[in-house]
């Protein structure tokens, strides 16, 4: 399978490291790494009652920017000497959606993650954004056990 645009998913969790660690032994290929923040809504009759409405607002920006920094240190520390693009996107469906569609709409050849991330407990034996990203995706997808 010859890749050359390389979607690599990450929540920051230990167990997706490993992804980022084989995607890293991929010399001679672009690779994006994709963080995805949920960012739910909040009703706008709570807006109306906080005495400064532009906090929410604020909080989702400064989570943004800590998402952006710690990808971009984790990209330099698993890609030092590779051209890697880093992208966190803000997330209004759900993950597994949202990697499917940015795969999409940027040119990806594969996507690789690993088969748990934070929700360990939630699935007996693969995550249930895999399980979903590979009912609803064309792309081929690559995943690595967390412990490879």
């Amino acid at each position: 399978m010859e890749s050359k645009n390389i979607l690599v998913t990450t929540d920051f969790s230990e167990v997706s490291f490993a992804a980022l660690a084989y995607a890293a032994k991929m010399q001679g290929n672009q690779i994006t790494i994709l963080n995805i923040v949920q960012t739910g809504e909040v009703p706008p009759d709570l807006l109306k009652q906080m005495p400064n409405p532009n906090a929410v607002q604020e909080y989702r920006e400064g989570v943004l920017k800590r998402a952006k920094d710690e990808l971009e240190s984790v990209a330099k520390k698993y890609f030092p000497d590779m051209n890697v693009h880093s992208e966190v996107i803000i997330g209004t469906n759900n993950p597994a959606e949202e990697i499917c569609n940015y795969a999409d709409n940027n040119a990806i050849d594969t996507i690789v993650m690993t088969g748990q991330g934070r929700n360990m407990i939630s699935s007996l034996f693969i995550g249930s954004t895999v399980q979903k990203i590979l009912r609803i995706t064309k792309h081929p997808v690559l995943i690595v056990p967390h412990n490879s």
